[in-house]
């Protein structure tokens, strides 16, 4: 009760911001930020879904059809459209493509179930996302807000009424962040082990969360610095978790492939999109060049046909993409590596002119405020106006680091960012909150930043 008065005085007279804690701190806050998500990507759905024939659905979706059309596991097909065994996409929604497929056929039923389940796993993303602000020790407007950022912004209900796994992969990696969090405070085993059973299945729909799932490990021993033992051990369980979430993709790759692959095998063709003779700061800038797709088809008709073990298709495509990229990567030198690099971290960080649906007012004008109330939550955060806890932030940091430099040693497209932007929208709604509050000061006998 007396941290409850305490947040309330620092809200001064502010019969707004008094309102919205009360709210966020009941029993309804969370279930309204679910309602409202799922409205507004019913309601997107209504205007954008289709289930049509022939609809786009991905390569995710094509692995699963492939293999649903032939009997087989996951396949891909080639120019001439026969079939070869696929590790090109992370499985996790394949396998649920394919489950759909069997249950229900390959089509409207299937690609109506995906949407349905696209969108609940889109509007969870918003409750779930302000209990990782409240983990996190956000005050409970902030963090209501940053749940309502997510709820209503328009990327998020666009990607809902379509067939990519981006609801999916946010909904696993806010899912690990929240356990992850509860592992930094308490370095239990069993729960890093759950925390690593979330990394590893969110590692699944995308190749660089491994990289996030290693450096949580090892950010866990740092943190324990004071007591070793138990943070080792937290980082082994963390580990394992991971590991076993893996383990069944892994063995399939080895028994197909005969090589290890542990998440999505599309290496060679990353290094022809990233650095090769198209490479542009922006993927729909290749995408949207006639030469380089002419290229791309080239390249994969120029590979023999023919799918056996020990001599598989895909490898070979993969190969001949990397040997296509090389010789301009080896003209450019260093100097086009970093050009390249840094052309794209400013597409991620800035704007990406490049995708036409970045010139509407429904995408730039939501982009704009929530960047600016990102920006001002921080000089908020710095000016003690609000408070993360410390641990937090170096788990914010650590996804931000992990997709900035994944992102930006291959093509942007503008909806990557929104892997990023769960983060940023807890800093907009400390932003917001602080915009609210006014100039009041935060309780000076709160704990600051530490870790």
């Amino acid at each position: 009760m007396a941290a409850k008065r305490d947040g309330e005085l620092r809200l001064g007279t502010l019969p707004m911001l008094a309102s919205l804690v009360r709210f966020a701190q009941g029993p309804w806050a969370l279930a309204s930020l679910f309602a409202i998500a799922l409205a507004a990507r019913a309601i997107s759905v209504l205007f954008l879904g289709d289930v049509s024939q022939g609809v786009e659905i991905w390569e995710y979706g094509e692995q699963a059809l492939c293999a649903a059309q032939t009997g087989r596991d996951l396949c891909l097909r080639d120019m001439a459209g026969n079939p070869y065994a696929s590790a090109l996409m992370p499985p996790l929604t394949s396998y649920l493509w394919l489950i759909l497929f069997e249950m229900f056929g390959v089509g409207p039923v299937a690609r109506g179930g995906y949407l349905l389940l696209n969108v609940l796993a889109g509007a969870a993303c918003a409750p779930l996302l302000m209990t990782v602000a409240r983990r996190m020790r956000i005050e409970p407007a902030a963090a209501f807000l940053s749940g309502l950022a997510i709820a209503a912004y328009p990327t998020f209900l666009a990607v809902s009424a379509g067939y990519h796994a981006t609801n999916f992969t946010i909904l696993l990696i806010l899912a690990f962040a929240l356990v992850y969090l509860r592992v930094a405070e308490t370095l239990r085993w069993r729960t890093a082990l759950l925390a690593g059973l979330l990394a590893g299945a969110s590692v699944l729909t995308r190749n660089e969360l491994l990289l996030a799932a290693a450096g949580a490990a090892v950010l866990l021993v740092w943190i324990s610095r004071k007591t070793p033992m138990n943070g080792l051990r937290a980082a082994a369980a963390l580990t394992l978790g991971v590991a076993l979430a893996m383990s069944p993709w892994i063995v399939r790759n080895y028994l197909t492939f005969e090589r290890f692959i542990p998440v999505g095998s599309q290496a060679g063709y990353n290094v022809w999109i990233g650095f090769g003779p198209y490479a542009r700061a922006s993927g729909n800038q290749l995408d949207n060049d006639p030469e380089a797709r002419a290229a791309a088809a080239a390249i994969r008709v120029s590979v023999a046909p023919g799918d056996l073990p020990g001599n598989r298709f895909e490898p070979r495509l993969q190969s001949a993409f990397l040997a296509d990229a090389l010789p301009s990567i080896e003209r450019g030198g260093l100097s086009r590596i970093v050009s390249l690099t840094a052309q794209r971290l400013f597409v991620l960080w800035g704007f990406d002119w490049s995708d036409p649906i970045t010139h509407s007012p429904a995408y730039w004008g939501p982009w704009a405020i929530a960047h600016a109330l990102a920006v001002y939550g921080l000089i908020a955060l710095a000016r003690r106006r609000a408070f993360v806890d410390g641990k937090a932030l170096l788990l914010i940091l650590l996804f931000l680091g992990v997709f900035t430099a994944a992102y930006s040693v291959s093509s942007v497209f503008a909806r990557y960012r929104m892997h990023m932007e769960p983060f940023i929208f807890l800093f907009a709604g400390l932003g917001a909150a602080a915009l609210l509050q006014g100039r009041a000061a935060i309780n000076p006998s709160e704990a600051g930043l530490r870790t």
